[in-house]
């Protein structure tokens, strides 16, 4: 959406103004990605701060959606150093679901809806996101991008003054569509490509990276190729 504005010197200005507020919960370090455990618990860590990273530098680059990032403010400095993003605290208790919803209920803003994002995808392009949103936006009320394998969400969306009700966890896909969120067709792979295992890594690998990931993967001695965005 495209709102008139003036700049400093009182020149009228079309500002896009964001239709999603977006939030993309992050853990720390020390209790994510165990199924990379064979890379190292050093080399995990980086990985995931490198991700998340290339994520939201992704997310970001889009004016349809104002970023958040969900987790502890003081444990995610190294991920969101210098990416000009809030921090929303994580009050779950340990549960996903119940600490986007509080989330969400934190960032809601009348006529602008709310999506949430997995922060493990580290080839996202920023295109792949933006035709995602504008399709959700006539989709349905809620609608949803399901992972490569077709059994997890990688994001989630809902139109304004609709509940997003997130249903993330094991077969997460299928719950959302019992719930009933729209899953979304079409290639998306950078948006469909989450890393969780080495096998996942490499896919990532085949299609391209971000910066960061590329440089955290390249110090653990593998091949990278850099994403379009």
């Amino acid at each position: 959406m495209q709102e008139e504005s003036t700049d400093a010197a009182g020149r009228i200005v079309l500002v896009t103004t964001p239709r999603f507020a977006l939030l993309v919960p992050v853990k720390d370090g020390g209790g994510a990605k165990t199924r990379l455990r064979e890379i190292g618990d050093r080399g995990r860590a980086d990985l995931m701060t490198a991700f998340a990273r290339d994520a939201i530098a992704a997310a970001r680059r889009t004016p349809l959606v104002e970023v958040y990032v969900v987790g502890d403010p003081i444990a995610l400095r190294p991920v969101t150093d210098g990416l000009d993003v809030e921090v929303v605290a994580d009050e779950g208790g340990g549960d996903l679901n119940e600490a986007l919803r509080r989330a969400a209920d934190q960032v809601v803003h009348p006529g602008r809806g709310v999506a949430t994002m997995l922060a493990d995808l580290p080839c996202l392009r920023t295109e792949d996101l933006e035709d995602a949103l504008s399709r959700a936006m006539t989709a349905a009320d809620r609608a949803f991008v399901a992972d490569a394998d077709g059994s997890g969400t990688t994001l989630l969306m809902a139109a304004p003054g609709v509940a997003l009700d997130p249903r993330f966890g094991f077969g997460s896909a299928h719950a959302h569509v019992e719930s009933g969120a729209t899953a979304l067709a079409g290639d998306l792979t950078s948006l469909r490509l989450d890393v969780d295992t080495t096998d996942d890594l490499d896919a990532a690998l085949r299609v391209g990276v971000g910066q960061h990931t590329s440089r955290a993967v390249a110090l653990l001695g593998r091949p990278t190729r850099p994403a379009r965005h």
